[in-house]
Protein backbone atom coordinates (compact mmCIF):
# COMPACT_ATOMS: atom_id res chain seq x y z
CA UNK A 1 0.00 0.00 0.00
CA UNK A 2 1.30 3.39 -0.82
CA UNK A 3 1.85 6.12 1.35
CA UNK A 4 -0.90 7.74 -0.30
CA UNK A 5 -2.82 4.83 0.68
CA UNK A 6 -2.55 4.68 3.72
CA UNK A 7 -5.43 5.57 6.80
CA UNK A 8 -4.99 9.51 8.25
CA UNK A 9 -4.46 8.33 12.09
CA UNK A 10 -7.64 9.73 13.76
CA UNK A 11 -7.76 12.91 15.51
CA UNK A 12 -9.17 13.04 18.80
CA UNK A 13 -11.19 16.27 19.56
CA UNK A 14 -9.71 17.79 22.36
CA UNK A 15 -12.83 18.23 24.43
CA UNK A 16 -13.12 14.14 23.61
CA UNK A 17 -9.73 13.74 25.57
CA UNK A 18 -10.47 16.33 28.30
CA UNK A 19 -13.21 13.99 29.01
CA UNK A 20 -10.50 11.14 29.04
CA UNK A 21 -8.97 12.60 31.33
CA UNK A 22 -11.49 13.33 33.41
CA UNK A 23 -14.50 10.89 33.42
CA UNK A 24 -17.74 11.40 34.52
CA UNK A 25 -17.63 9.20 37.28
CA UNK A 26 -14.88 11.31 38.90
CA UNK A 27 -16.52 11.71 42.80
CA UNK A 28 -14.74 14.85 43.87
CA UNK A 29 -15.85 16.68 40.49
CA UNK A 30 -19.55 15.69 41.83
CA UNK A 31 -19.09 16.34 45.16
CA UNK A 32 -17.90 19.73 43.90
CA UNK A 33 -20.75 20.58 41.78
CA UNK A 34 -23.00 19.97 44.88
CA UNK A 35 -20.89 21.92 47.38
CA UNK A 36 -21.77 24.96 44.36
CA UNK A 37 -25.40 24.20 43.98
CA UNK A 38 -26.02 23.89 48.24
CA UNK A 39 -24.15 27.20 48.30
CA UNK A 40 -26.11 29.37 45.76
CA UNK A 41 -29.31 27.43 47.43
CA UNK A 42 -28.07 28.78 50.94
CA UNK A 43 -27.27 32.28 49.14
CA UNK A 44 -31.07 33.01 48.08
CA UNK A 45 -32.44 31.45 51.52
CA UNK A 46 -29.86 34.31 53.45
CA UNK A 47 -31.23 36.98 51.35
CA UNK A 48 -34.45 36.17 52.12
CA UNK A 49 -33.71 35.41 55.66
CA UNK A 50 -32.39 38.87 55.76
CA UNK A 51 -35.59 40.86 53.97
CA UNK A 52 -37.65 39.28 56.40
CA UNK A 53 -34.82 40.49 59.83
CA UNK A 54 -35.02 44.16 58.20
CA UNK A 55 -39.39 44.44 58.41
CA UNK A 56 -39.44 42.61 61.42
CA UNK A 57 -41.05 45.01 63.71
CA UNK A 58 -39.93 42.65 67.28
CA UNK A 59 -37.85 40.50 68.41
CA UNK A 60 -40.41 37.98 68.05
CA UNK A 61 -40.85 38.47 64.73
CA UNK A 62 -36.80 38.36 64.27
CA UNK A 63 -36.72 35.11 66.06
CA UNK A 64 -39.53 33.74 64.58
CA UNK A 65 -37.60 34.56 61.29
CA UNK A 66 -34.62 32.83 62.51
CA UNK A 67 -36.74 29.75 63.29
CA UNK A 68 -38.31 29.44 59.82
CA UNK A 69 -35.33 29.68 57.80
CA UNK A 70 -32.71 28.24 60.00
CA UNK A 71 -33.39 24.88 58.94
CA UNK A 72 -33.05 25.21 55.43
CA UNK A 73 -29.66 27.23 55.86
CA UNK A 74 -28.43 24.74 58.08
CA UNK A 75 -29.74 21.43 56.43
CA UNK A 76 -29.71 18.51 58.96
CA UNK A 77 -28.17 20.52 62.33
CA UNK A 78 -29.66 22.16 65.09
CA UNK A 79 -29.17 25.59 66.38
CA UNK A 80 -29.94 28.23 69.26
CA UNK A 81 -29.70 31.97 69.48
CA UNK A 82 -29.06 33.25 72.57
CA UNK A 83 -29.95 37.31 73.50
CA UNK A 84 -27.19 39.13 75.86
CA UNK A 85 -29.46 40.15 79.03
CA UNK A 86 -29.29 43.41 80.74
CA UNK A 87 -27.37 44.21 82.14
CA UNK A 88 -25.02 42.19 80.50
CA UNK A 89 -23.71 39.87 82.55
CA UNK A 90 -26.01 36.38 81.42
CA UNK A 91 -27.20 35.27 77.86
CA UNK A 92 -30.80 33.72 77.59
CA UNK A 93 -31.88 31.37 75.05
CA UNK A 94 -34.78 32.92 72.84
CA UNK A 95 -34.77 31.22 69.36
CA UNK A 96 -34.16 27.40 68.17
CA UNK A 97 -34.30 25.37 65.03
CA UNK A 98 -33.76 21.86 64.04
CA UNK A 99 -33.38 19.43 66.98
CA UNK A 100 -30.60 20.62 69.05
CA UNK A 101 -29.61 18.38 71.69
CA UNK A 102 -30.79 20.17 75.11
CA UNK A 103 -27.87 22.41 76.53
CA UNK A 104 -27.87 25.35 78.93
CA UNK A 105 -31.04 27.66 78.58
CA UNK A 106 -29.06 30.54 80.37
CA UNK A 107 -25.35 30.68 80.85
CA UNK A 108 -22.90 33.88 81.94
CA UNK A 109 -20.30 35.45 79.49
CA UNK A 110 -17.36 33.03 80.82
CA UNK A 111 -18.95 30.15 79.86
CA UNK A 112 -18.97 30.87 76.32
CA UNK A 113 -15.06 30.57 74.61
CA UNK A 114 -16.47 32.50 71.70
CA UNK A 115 -17.76 35.60 73.20
CA UNK A 116 -14.74 35.34 75.79
CA UNK A 117 -12.56 35.94 72.59
CA UNK A 118 -14.40 38.04 70.90
CA UNK A 119 -14.41 35.60 67.71
CA UNK A 120 -15.87 32.32 66.61
CA UNK A 121 -15.09 29.23 68.38
CA UNK A 122 -15.62 25.83 66.22
CA UNK A 123 -15.04 22.62 68.18
CA UNK A 124 -14.42 19.23 66.08
CA UNK A 125 -13.33 17.11 67.95
CA UNK A 126 -13.13 17.51 71.90
CA UNK A 127 -9.82 16.36 72.28
CA UNK A 128 -8.19 19.10 69.96
CA UNK A 129 -10.27 22.20 71.24
CA UNK A 130 -11.60 23.19 74.98
CA UNK A 131 -15.16 22.57 75.27
CA UNK A 132 -17.61 25.72 76.51
CA UNK A 133 -18.96 26.02 79.44
CA UNK A 134 -22.61 25.88 78.17
CA UNK A 135 -21.52 22.76 76.20
CA UNK A 136 -19.48 20.54 78.43
CA UNK A 137 -22.51 18.36 80.02
CA UNK A 138 -24.18 17.51 76.82
CA UNK A 139 -23.12 14.11 74.71
CA UNK A 140 -20.97 13.79 72.27
CA UNK A 141 -23.39 14.33 69.31
CA UNK A 142 -23.05 18.33 69.49
CA UNK A 143 -19.80 17.96 67.75
CA UNK A 144 -18.99 19.76 65.58
CA UNK A 145 -20.58 22.76 67.22
CA UNK A 146 -19.45 26.10 66.73
CA UNK A 147 -20.60 29.61 68.61
CA UNK A 148 -20.32 33.03 66.86
CA UNK A 149 -20.86 35.92 68.71
CA UNK A 150 -23.25 38.79 67.84
CA UNK A 151 -22.41 42.17 67.21
CA UNK A 152 -23.54 45.14 65.99
CA UNK A 153 -22.14 48.45 66.02
CA UNK A 154 -19.16 47.17 68.44
CA UNK A 155 -22.10 46.05 70.87
CA UNK A 156 -22.07 42.34 71.81
CA UNK A 157 -26.02 41.28 71.42
CA UNK A 158 -26.07 37.72 71.80
CA UNK A 159 -24.05 34.46 70.65
CA UNK A 160 -25.49 31.82 67.55
CA UNK A 161 -24.64 28.16 68.28
CA UNK A 162 -24.96 25.63 65.81
CA UNK A 163 -24.44 22.12 66.77
CA UNK A 164 -23.31 19.10 64.33
CA UNK A 165 -22.18 21.36 61.64
CA UNK A 166 -20.61 18.81 59.01
CA UNK A 167 -18.47 19.39 56.32
CA UNK A 168 -17.47 17.13 53.17
CA UNK A 169 -13.66 18.70 52.80
CA UNK A 170 -12.29 15.61 53.81
CA UNK A 171 -14.25 13.36 51.17
CA UNK A 172 -14.01 16.07 48.01
CA UNK A 173 -10.63 17.32 48.66
CA UNK A 174 -11.82 21.26 48.09
CA UNK A 175 -10.04 23.46 50.89
CA UNK A 176 -13.04 25.78 51.20
CA UNK A 177 -15.70 23.72 51.72
CA UNK A 178 -14.16 23.37 55.22
CA UNK A 179 -14.94 26.95 56.05
CA UNK A 180 -18.24 27.08 54.54
CA UNK A 181 -19.84 25.93 57.52
CA UNK A 182 -18.26 28.89 59.56
CA UNK A 183 -18.83 31.66 56.91
CA UNK A 184 -22.49 30.74 56.37
CA UNK A 185 -22.67 30.64 60.01
CA UNK A 186 -21.17 34.23 60.82
CA UNK A 187 -22.76 36.06 57.47
CA UNK A 188 -26.22 34.70 59.59
CA UNK A 189 -24.61 36.21 62.51
CA UNK A 190 -23.97 39.40 61.12
CA UNK A 191 -27.50 39.23 59.75
CA UNK A 192 -29.41 38.97 62.67
CA UNK A 193 -27.20 41.40 65.06
CA UNK A 194 -27.80 43.86 62.84
CA UNK A 195 -31.12 43.67 63.08
CA UNK A 196 -31.56 43.30 66.75
CA UNK A 197 -29.68 46.37 66.59
CA UNK A 198 -31.60 48.43 64.18
CA UNK A 199 -34.48 47.19 66.59
CA UNK A 200 -33.21 48.30 69.74
CA UNK A 201 -32.30 51.92 67.64
CA UNK A 202 -35.86 52.02 66.46
CA UNK A 203 -37.58 51.39 69.93
CA UNK A 204 -34.98 54.26 71.25
CA UNK A 205 -36.53 56.35 69.09
CA UNK A 206 -40.36 55.84 69.23
CA UNK A 207 -39.83 55.75 72.71
CA UNK A 208 -38.42 59.44 72.60
CA UNK A 209 -41.22 60.28 70.48
CA UNK A 210 -43.60 59.63 73.02
CA UNK A 211 -42.35 60.29 76.52
CA UNK A 212 -41.60 63.44 78.76
CA UNK A 213 -37.89 63.78 78.90
CA UNK A 214 -38.59 65.65 82.35
CA UNK A 215 -40.69 62.95 84.12
CA UNK A 216 -40.09 60.48 82.15
CA UNK A 217 -44.20 59.93 81.78
CA UNK A 218 -45.91 59.67 78.27
CA UNK A 219 -46.64 63.01 76.30
CA UNK A 220 -49.66 64.57 74.73
CA UNK A 221 -48.84 62.68 71.53
CA UNK A 222 -49.23 59.18 72.88
CA UNK A 223 -52.32 60.44 75.13
CA UNK A 224 -54.18 61.25 71.99
CA UNK A 225 -53.78 57.83 70.35
CA UNK A 226 -53.72 55.82 73.13
CA UNK A 227 -57.28 57.93 73.68
CA UNK A 228 -58.70 56.73 70.45
CA UNK A 229 -57.30 53.26 70.84
CA UNK A 230 -59.14 52.68 74.26
CA UNK A 231 -62.21 54.26 72.82
CA UNK A 232 -63.02 52.22 70.26
CA UNK A 233 -62.08 49.18 72.65
CA UNK A 234 -64.60 50.56 75.16
CA UNK A 235 -67.17 51.17 72.54
CA UNK A 236 -66.89 47.65 71.06
CA UNK A 237 -66.55 45.77 74.74
CA UNK A 238 -68.96 48.28 76.22
CA UNK A 239 -66.97 49.12 79.38
CA UNK A 240 -66.14 52.43 80.97
CA UNK A 241 -63.23 54.60 80.14
CA UNK A 242 -62.22 57.48 82.40
CA UNK A 243 -59.52 60.28 82.17
CA UNK A 244 -58.63 61.96 84.87
CA UNK A 245 -56.89 65.93 84.42
CA UNK A 246 -54.81 67.48 86.94
CA UNK A 247 -53.33 70.87 87.31
CA UNK A 248 -50.51 72.02 89.83
CA UNK A 249 -51.82 74.94 92.09
CA UNK A 250 -50.02 77.80 91.44
CA UNK A 251 -47.26 76.73 89.48
CA UNK A 252 -45.92 79.89 88.16
CA UNK A 253 -45.56 81.20 91.57
CA UNK A 254 -43.20 78.21 92.48
CA UNK A 255 -41.14 79.33 89.06
CA UNK A 256 -41.03 82.66 90.15
CA UNK A 257 -40.36 82.68 94.21
CA UNK A 258 -37.62 79.49 94.14
CA UNK A 259 -36.63 79.89 90.10
CA UNK A 260 -37.09 76.99 87.52
CA UNK A 261 -35.04 73.86 88.69
CA UNK A 262 -37.25 74.37 92.10
CA UNK A 263 -40.33 73.80 89.06
CA UNK A 264 -39.06 71.27 86.79
CA UNK A 265 -38.17 69.43 90.72
CA UNK A 266 -41.81 69.64 91.52
CA UNK A 267 -42.88 68.41 87.87
CA UNK A 268 -40.71 65.03 88.55
CA UNK A 269 -41.49 64.24 91.80
CA UNK A 270 -45.36 64.45 90.76
CA UNK A 271 -44.33 62.50 87.90
CA UNK A 272 -43.06 59.63 90.40
CA UNK A 273 -46.48 59.85 92.33
CA UNK A 274 -48.48 59.46 89.35
CA UNK A 275 -46.64 56.38 88.30
CA UNK A 276 -46.83 55.26 91.94
CA UNK A 277 -50.89 55.07 91.72
CA UNK A 278 -50.98 53.80 88.14
CA UNK A 279 -52.17 49.72 87.55
CA UNK A 280 -50.01 48.32 84.49
CA UNK A 281 -52.97 48.84 82.05
CA UNK A 282 -53.14 52.65 83.40
CA UNK A 283 -51.35 55.33 81.08
CA UNK A 284 -50.28 58.21 83.43
CA UNK A 285 -49.31 61.25 80.75
CA UNK A 286 -47.22 65.09 81.08
CA UNK A 287 -49.76 66.67 78.53
CA UNK A 288 -47.64 70.17 78.65
CA UNK A 289 -46.34 72.79 81.32
CA UNK A 290 -47.89 71.85 85.07
CA UNK A 291 -50.59 69.71 83.63
CA UNK A 292 -50.88 66.03 83.89
CA UNK A 293 -53.42 63.31 82.49
CA UNK A 294 -54.39 59.66 83.66
CA UNK A 295 -56.58 57.31 81.34
CA UNK A 296 -58.02 54.23 83.36
CA UNK A 297 -59.12 51.80 80.12
CA UNK A 298 -62.15 49.84 82.02
CA UNK A 299 -61.98 52.12 85.04
CA UNK A 300 -65.83 53.29 85.90
CA UNK A 301 -66.15 56.86 87.24
CA UNK A 302 -66.02 55.32 91.28
CA UNK A 303 -62.86 54.08 90.61
CA UNK A 304 -61.12 57.20 88.77
CA UNK A 305 -62.52 59.64 91.74
CA UNK A 306 -61.24 57.19 94.21
CA UNK A 307 -57.88 57.37 92.44
CA UNK A 308 -57.72 60.63 91.90
CA UNK A 309 -58.37 61.91 95.60
CA UNK A 310 -55.64 59.32 96.47
CA UNK A 311 -52.86 61.07 94.29
CA UNK A 312 -54.33 64.48 95.41
CA UNK A 313 -53.64 63.56 99.13
CA UNK A 314 -50.07 61.72 98.08
CA UNK A 315 -49.25 65.08 96.94
CA UNK A 316 -50.27 67.52 99.70
CA UNK A 317 -48.25 65.32 101.96
CA UNK A 318 -45.30 66.42 100.13
CA UNK A 319 -42.38 68.01 102.37
CA UNK A 320 -40.52 69.31 98.97
CA UNK A 321 -36.90 71.00 99.11
CA UNK A 322 -34.60 72.92 96.83
CA UNK A 323 -31.51 74.21 97.40
CA UNK A 324 -32.25 73.84 100.92
CA UNK A 325 -35.38 75.95 100.61
CA UNK A 326 -38.44 75.09 101.84
CA UNK A 327 -41.31 75.15 98.87
CA UNK A 328 -44.04 75.22 100.87
CA UNK A 329 -47.47 73.10 100.27
CA UNK A 330 -47.61 71.52 96.21
CA UNK A 331 -51.35 70.66 95.96
CA UNK A 332 -53.44 69.46 92.92
CA UNK A 333 -56.77 70.03 91.34
CA UNK A 334 -57.93 67.13 89.40
CA UNK A 335 -61.05 66.64 86.74
CA UNK A 336 -62.59 63.44 86.22
CA UNK A 337 -64.98 62.24 83.31
CA UNK A 338 -66.00 58.91 82.12
CA UNK A 339 -67.21 57.47 78.44
CA UNK A 340 -70.35 57.03 77.71
CA UNK A 341 -71.55 59.20 80.48
CA UNK A 342 -70.02 62.46 79.88
CA UNK A 343 -68.54 62.10 76.41
CA UNK A 344 -68.41 59.44 73.30
CA UNK A 345 -65.72 61.16 71.12
CA UNK A 346 -61.82 61.65 72.78
CA UNK A 347 -62.51 65.60 72.05
CA UNK A 348 -65.97 65.68 74.12
CA UNK A 349 -64.29 63.39 77.55
CA UNK A 350 -61.38 65.60 77.24
CA UNK A 351 -63.41 68.62 77.29
CA UNK A 352 -66.01 67.32 80.38
CA UNK A 353 -62.66 66.74 82.16
CA UNK A 354 -61.11 70.04 81.30
CA UNK A 355 -64.32 71.39 82.77
CA UNK A 356 -64.86 70.03 85.95
CA UNK A 357 -60.91 70.59 86.65
CA UNK A 358 -61.45 74.60 86.06
CA UNK A 359 -64.31 73.90 88.19
CA UNK A 360 -61.77 72.34 90.97
CA UNK A 361 -59.91 75.45 90.62
CA UNK A 362 -62.76 77.70 91.42
CA UNK A 363 -63.87 76.25 93.91
CA UNK A 364 -60.47 76.69 96.00
CA UNK A 365 -58.00 74.18 94.52
CA UNK A 366 -56.27 71.15 95.93
CA UNK A 367 -59.48 68.91 95.36
CA UNK A 368 -61.14 66.78 92.81
CA UNK A 369 -64.10 67.15 90.99
CA UNK A 370 -66.00 64.72 88.86
CA UNK A 371 -68.16 65.29 86.04
CA UNK A 372 -72.07 64.93 86.48
CA UNK A 373 -74.40 62.47 84.52
CA UNK A 374 -74.67 63.89 81.03
CA UNK A 375 -78.17 64.99 80.54
CA UNK A 376 -80.34 64.18 77.34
Amino acid sequence: MSESEKPEPRRVEPRKRARERSPVNDGGLQLRIRELEQTLRQHMTLRKLSSYLKASLTPAETYAAIECFGPQLFESVGGKLYLLHPPGDYLEHVATWGDPTPNESTFTLRDCWALRRAQPHWVRDARNEPLCGHVASVSKSVFPYLCVPLVAQGHLLGLLHVQRLKTDAAASGYSGSSEAGLNLATAVAEEVGLALSNLTVRETLHEQSIRDPLTGLHNRRFLEDTLLRELARAKRKTHALSIVLLDIDHFKRINDTFGHGAGDMVLRRLGLVLQAYVRESDIACRVGGEEFALLLPEGPLSVATQRAEDIRKAVSDMTLKHDDQDLGAVTVSLGVATFPDHGTTADALIRAADQVLYEAKRKGRNRVVSAGVRRA
